[in-house]
Formats: C-alpha cells, structure tokens, sequence
C-alpha cells in the first residue's frame, strides 16, 4: 500500500516557524506585550536555512520564531496579568474620561501587579548560569544609575538600579575580586572573578549622558526591570557566601540612635564604598583558594602555570595594603575608591566633596594623593602626589610602578588594554614597545629603580650611536679589503712554493650552501602541493584563514610604520629642545 501523501507547506521545515502576526494572534496579546513577554522569557527572532520555502514562497522578509516557543508561552502565568492589565487600564481611562476622581483613587489602590521570581529561575537553573549571564544586567543597570528622572526613564528604577550596583560593587571590595581596569571614551571596563566565572561590564563616566530621542527606552525598561530581579537575587546570594548581612549595613553606624535623617546617611555612607559593612559570623580560619590539581597530575606545565596564577592573583589583591590616598575633589571619587579598596587600600577625601571621609588632608601617614590637575606647589613631602592613571595601570600591571611617569604635569605613558588576547595564534601580533617594556618589569628583567633611568640614557644616546655606527662601518669595509688582499698573497706564495702538491686529492667534505631563493622556491612548491590535497569543503575554511592572516601581518605592518613616523617626531622634538637649552646656557655662560 502506499503512504499518505503530503502536501506542499503542511510538513516539514515550513511548520517549525511561526510569523509574528500568527503568534500575536495565537497569543490573544497586543502587539507591545508580545514583544515584552518575548524578551522577559528569551525568545527571540530567528533565520531559517530557507526563507522563502518556509514563507511558502513568499519572497517578503517577515519576523519568524519557532513554533515550539510560541506553544511554550502558551502556558505563562503571567499573561493573565498582562490581560488583567489591560482590563485596568480600560476603567482607569473610563474613569477620567468622566471625570470620576473617587473612582479613580480606589481604582489605583487595586492595580495588578506581577513578579518575575518564577522566570528567573526558570532561565537560570543554576547560580553559575546566572553568574555567566551577568555581564549585559551589570552594564544596563550600571547605565540606568546615572540617567537623569525623566519621563522615559522613572525615578524608582533609577534608584532601584543604583542601589543594586552599589551593593554589587561592596561584595568586589570585600571579595577581592578585581583583575582588570580600563578607561575608555565609552567609560570604566571592570572585570571581575567570582566562582572561577570572568564578568565584565562597563561604567559610563561620572557626568550626566545626553539625552538622545532616536533611543528606544521602552525595550531597554523592560530589560532593565528583568536585570534588576536577576541582580537582586544575585547580590542576595552573594553576600551570604561571606557572611555578610543583606541590605547591607555599616558596622560602625548601626548601633547608632536619635538621628533625625538617620536612614539618610546611613545611605549616603554605604554609596561611598568607603566603611566596612557588618558580617553576620567572621571566621577565624581564613579559607585558602586550592587548585584542583586531580585533572593537572598529567601535564606539569599546566599545574605550575596554574600555580604562577594563583600567586599573581594573591598578589594582586593586597597590591595596595598599607598604602593611604587621599583623593581630590576633581577625580572620579567613586571609580578610585572601588579600584583601591577592591585591593586592600585605604581611601579618603575631603568633607566638603562627599559623605565617607575617614582622615583629612593633614594626615602625616598618607603615601599618595591623587591629582588629576597641573600643581606647582607640594604642600607635604612626605607623599607621592600622582595622576589617576597610576593606579588603573598598577592593577593591570599587578605590580607598584614607578610613579616618575605619573606625577602632576607629566606626559602620561600610554594606557595599555588589559583585555588582548596573548594566546600562540596571536605571537606574531603587533606589540608596542610599552607593553614589553611593562614584560620585562613583570619577569623581573628591568629594575623598577632603574626605569627612568635607562629611558633617559637611552634617548641621550641615541645620537652618539648614530654617528659611531656611520664610523664603525667605514673602518669595517677597509679591514676587509686588507685581509682579502693578504689572503691572496699567501695563496700565491704557497703554489710557488709547493709546485710539486698534486692536483687530485681528497679533501674535507663541506655544508652544500643554498640560496635563499632556491629555498623559498622549494618551500612554495611544497606549500601549493598540500594546498592541492586539501579536500573541496574544507578548502573554504583555509582560504577564510589565510586572508585572516594576511590581514593581521598588513595590520602589524601599518602600525610599526605608524610608531617609527611617532618616534621619529618625539626625536626631532627632544633634539630641538636640547638644542635650545644649550643655545641658552652659552648665552648665560658668556654674560
């Protein structure tokens, strides 16, 4: 017997997808909370192989989404609130479109709400998945935090949002857990490791953003209200992985009574990031982070590697114990004070700039101060005042560097990324001078003392070399023409000698010298026979991969020719500024 035929667009890849219009209808939603539901649960568009076969021949673009997530949705609780929703709105507007205002009060005391509890734990099964996913909720609360209350954006979101971060940013400090800092035009890349999971996110810088009208905010407050759910449940579990009580509390200002705007400051003091916050049990036995070693027993290189690491990362988080800075008031007090703490540092300001000073100006023990203006005047000497830069490159560089290059005034040095890859592919890549400089005071090579020291002569020297190379090579050229001439007159007066020394002989074999040319030959006539093997499907990859490499070598080219055209520049300049200073001494020495 034959089967069942089927007929064109009811099997297949055709019912796998859905259009948006279909499942709006299905849904019996709007098209507004579609499109909120679709982004609370992660659904979200997608592309099939063929489109025009699953569109059943049409050619339009149209948004499809899988069918199977579209029945799943079916089965949401919480699009009985969005209806529910709606039905309120109805009567709120009927309300006052009659001008109803008794209505309308005991109307707004029973508006329906919704919680999202359930679905954060459906998405995330696992704390570590949530830990994975933090990087986009950490970079869009972090941006709602600092937006100005408008109508787009409610004031209870935004401070929603700041208290979260801020509460985030407290576990960094008590956890020790920064690795990396950059600054850039978009803001502050912070980069985190909590549970063995990397998170980075990005600050934007302390000024008020501009308000842009081409921005869809209504998508964004979705997202928003879904990450503040997410952080909140995060944070709570973090902190009680130390101890520490949530909300957070100051240990120091708890036990205090009889303050009139007392919850006020308390607020206030814990946005500063700069007191301790009260543990619920503290410890005495510090717990020691061990290396897994039962899956490293093999391979020895990877177990000290991962040791080296782990000494680094030790190292790394009391880079700055001991140490006291005293920020001003022109310097980002909040990003200084997380970065310095974050590394066991103490930190302080001036009253009058913020809430949280802990030592004023006066104090004798302060190591840094950090300036972010030219100063001609040092009021103490007994501190280092440096730029802000310092202390971003000191936590990349997971050392103290000198801090000759960042003192008030001074040409920065350049802020090296943190976040490029150094793997084996990328040994070949451009690297500039800064960063194997900012190696080998890593590995030890060069002192930190002797830094400045060898910069300097490096650049008096410079000239000498040059005119000594120009006479050195001239002298090399006449000693090698005499000892050609006096190799030659002693092979004549051997065969005058000697004339009875016989022609045939067995001599020393020698090395067969080929060219270079002759090599490179070989070596591409070798290289286009294994291309050859290549099988058809895999020939693609190859070809993706060596215009990959192509452009890198011609990207490292570029930049090299860039830096000698930089070099070159900051040569003349030094040679024209020596030149005028020795121009001026001459004319003092003559008066």
């Amino acid at each position: 017997m034959a089967g069942i035929k089927k007929k064109k667009g009811e099997a297949g890849e055709v019912k796998k997808y859905i259009t948006r219009n279909a499942a709006v209808k299905k849904l019996q939603l709007s098209l507004r909370d579609f499109r909120r539901i679709c982004i609370l649960k992660g659904i979200y568009p997608r592309e099939p192989r063929h489109r025009k076969r699953v569109q059943k021949g049409d050619s339009k673009i149209k948004t499809l989404y899988f069918l199977k997530d579209i029945q799943f949705l079916l089965h949401e609780p919480i699009i009985w609130n969005f209806r529910e929703h709606r039905a309120f709105m109805r009567k709120m507007r009927k309300a006052w479109s009659r001008n109803d205002k008794q209505k309308s009060r005991k109307l707004c005391t029973q508006k329906p709400f919704y919680k999202l509890d359930h679905i954060v734990r459906e998405r995330y099964p696992t704390f570590v998945n949530a830990l994975r996913d933090l990087d986009d909720p950490l970079t869009l609360c972090f941006l709602f935090s600092k937006l100005p209350a408008i109508h787009r954006t409610p004031l209870a979101t935004i401070e929603m949002c700041r208290r979260l971060t801020i509460e985030f940013m407290h576990y960094v400090i008590e956890a020790n857990a920064l690795r990396k800092v950059f600054i850039s035009i978009k803001g502050y890349y912070y980069q985190v490791e909590i549970m063995g999971q990397l998170i980075t996110w990005i600050a934007p810088h302390p000024f008020a953003p501009r308000n842009d009208t081409h921005i869809d905010f209504k998508i964004m407050k979705i997202f928003a209200e879904f990450y503040i759910t997410l952080l909140g449940f995060v944070n709570f579990r973090l902190y009680h992985s130390l101890n520490i009580h949530y909300p957070p509390k100051l240990q120091d200002m708890v036990k205090s009574k009889g303050k009139k705007n007392r919850n006020e400051i308390i607020s206030e003091h814990v946005a500063s990031l700069n007191a301790p916050l009260l543990r619920n049990k503290v410890d005495d036995d510090d717990e020691e982070d061990g290396i897994d070693t039962h899956l490293l027993d093999e391979d020895t290189d990877q177990l000290q590697a991962a040791r080296e690491e782990a000494l680094k990362k030790k190292k790394q988080q009391c880079l700055f114990k001991g140490l006291k800075f005293f920020l001003n008031r022109e310097t980002n007090l909040e990003s200084l004070t997380f970065v310095i703490r974050a590394c066991q540092g103490q930190v302080s300001w001036d009253e009058s700039t913020a809430e949280g000073s802990t030592y004023p100006v006066t104090d004798e023990s302060i190591t840094h101060e950090i300036v972010d203006r030219p100063q001609k005047t040092q009021k103490y000497l007994s501190r280092y005042y440096i730029q802000p830069q310092w202390v971003y490159d000191c936590i990349n560089a997971r050392i103290l560097l000198p801090v000759q290059e960042y003192f008030p005034g001074v040409t920065l040095p350049a802020h090296l990324s943190p976040f490029t890859l150094e793997t084996a592919t990328t040994t070949a890549l451009y690297v500039p001078p800064e960063k194997k400089k900012l190696e080998a005071l890593q590995k030890g090579d060069l002192p930190l003392d002797q830094l400045q020291d060898v910069e300097d002569s490096e650049d008096e020297d410079s000239e000498d070399e040059e005119i000594k190379e120009s006479e050195t090579t001239v002298e090399e050229n006449k000693d090698k023409k005499c000892d050609v001439e006096l190799e030659e007159i002693e092979e004549v007066k051997e065969a005058v000698q000697n004339p009875s020394i016989e022609k045939m002989a067995v001599h020393e074999g020698s090395e067969v010298i080929v060219k270079k040319s002759e090599k490179n030959r070989r070596e591409k006539e070798e290289t286009r026979l294994s291309v050859m093997m290549i099988p058809r499907k895999q020939k693609r990859l190859y070809r993706i991969l060596r215009t990959k490499e192509r452009k890198e070598a011609e990207k490292v080219v570029r930049l090299t020719n860039k830096r000698k055209i930089i070099d070159e520049k900051e040569k003349q300049k030094k040679k024209k500024s020596r030149t005028i200073e020795n121009s001026q001494k001459r004319s003092v020495v003559k008066i």
